[in-house]
């Protein structure tokens, strides 16, 4: 690998950093401004138990908030990104949980938003780039994941 191309990912890493990360920061701000709103989108789900949204609403927002900043400046970036992967993998598995059971709901993830099945898919397939820039971000500094044998023409 030359020196370019490990200078040019680590640009697209800080460039995804500082729009995943932004994103979640965003999404967070929103949520934590509304939080009435990110409750009853987070129930209208129907996954959690009633009892839990409200305590799931309060901490979802500073957790966005926090991970997005590290994942945008800090030592702990690809921590960071992990949990924000992690998360978007259940978002996405909530959404598309949502679509399978014909429910018509409004994810609240980026502020409210009228719902409906198509929008349900656009923020199916929004979630879906945010964790692709999120593993983008996450990937190890050299040219192959851990566990991955190299490839030995490198």
């Amino acid at each position: 690998m030359s020196a370019g191309s490990i200078l040019e990912r680590r640009w697209l890493q800080l460039g995804l950093g500082l729009i995943v990360g932004g994103a979640f920061v965003y999404a967070g701000w929103v949520g934590f401004s509304d939080a009435r709103q990110l409750a009853d989108s987070v129930a209208s789900l129907r996954i959690l138990p009633t009892r839990l949204v409200d305590p799931f609403a309060l901490s979802l927002p500073m957790f966005e908030i926090l991970a997005g900043v590290l994942t945008v400046a800090g030592p702990l970036r690809r921590s960071a990104a992990l949990g924000l992967g992690v998360m978007t993998v259940i978002f996405c598995a909530a959404i598309a949980s949502a679509l399978a059971r014909g429910l018509v709901i409004d994810c609240g993830c980026f502020g409210a938003n009228i719902p409906s099945r198509a929008r349900m898919w656009l923020d199916l397939g929004r979630d879906v780039l945010l964790l692709m820039g999120v593993l983008i971000v996450y990937r190890p500094s050299g040219n192959h994941w851990p566990g991955v044998p190299r490839d030995p023409r490198q």
